[in-house]
């Protein structure tokens, strides 16, 4: 899992591997990846109030850039209320419309309020609340 490029969704991340397509995914990984989601959906709503989620495998950039595809999923908590994190209020500004529509656009994305060392911390924080809930 990647978590600490971009903090343009608090607590967005990819999942990844090195399948390249998803029929190539055996029964067990997608088992894992339902396990996964499911924790990382925990961990947004403990850590940061996160809403709903977005989750997608979209791989098109592989052919826009002719390079080996490889499955890797999108995970973007979404926030219907401001939040505050890290000191920082917080608002998804495009919250209810599909995230990807408004990531790739010049004119109508989303910044990302979040330094190199915040979104570093926002990490911190998501890998120690990780699984906590079943470690107990």
């Amino acid at each position: 899992m990647f978590v600490d490029w971009c903090q343009e969704f608090p607590g967005q991340c990819i999942i990844s591997n090195d399948r390249t397509s998803l029929s190539d995914l055996k029964e067990e990984e997608w088992i894992e990846l339902g396990a996964l989601e499911k924790e990382l959906e925990r961990t947004c709503k403990t850590c940061f109030q996160a809403t709903m989620f977005n989750f997608a495998c979209l791989m098109n950039s592989a052919y826009l850039y002719n390079t080996t595809p490889h499955v890797h999923f999108q995970f973007l908590p979404r926030y219907q209320n401001k939040v505050s994190i890290l000191n920082k209020q917080y608002k998804d500004k495009h919250f209810g419309y599909n995230a990807w529509k408004y990531t790739r656009s010049k004119i109508h994305h989303q910044k990302d309020i979040f330094t190199k060392e915040e979104r570093l911390k926002i990490y911190e924080i998501m890998k120690k609340e990780w699984k906590k809930e079943n470690a107990d």
